[in-house]
């Protein structure tokens, strides 16, 4: 028997590979973040995908703030663009 946070996550694969194609080439402008990495944090029927980034050349609170905004705003554009809302919903970016 299938249970809801397998059936979850095998409706979110196909938007999970293409959030994260998305939010890696569009985080290559920024020279205040180094590598990404995302984990998978599980609940009863969903689960929650964490996309951190390595922060890199000292930058300050004030350009992280920033530039968590601006790919915030951008994966968010992405998601409503390429029907991925759902996906987006369990998403969350730390700088």
């Amino acid at each position: 028997m299938i249970t809801n946070l397998e059936r979850f996550k095998r409706e979110m694969e196909p938007a999970r590979q293409l959030y994260t194609r998305e939010i890696q080439d569009f985080s290559k402008k920024y020279d205040a973040l180094g590598e990404m990495s995302m984990e998978e944090f599980p609940d009863i029927d969903t689960q929650d995908y964490i996309f951190s980034f390595e922060k890199v050349n000292g930058a300050s609170e004030e350009e992280l703030d920033e530039i968590y905004i601006e790919i915030s705003n951008h994966m968010e554009e992405f998601s409503r663009t390429h029907g991925i809302e759902k996906f987006c919903q369990n998403a969350r970016i730390w700088l």
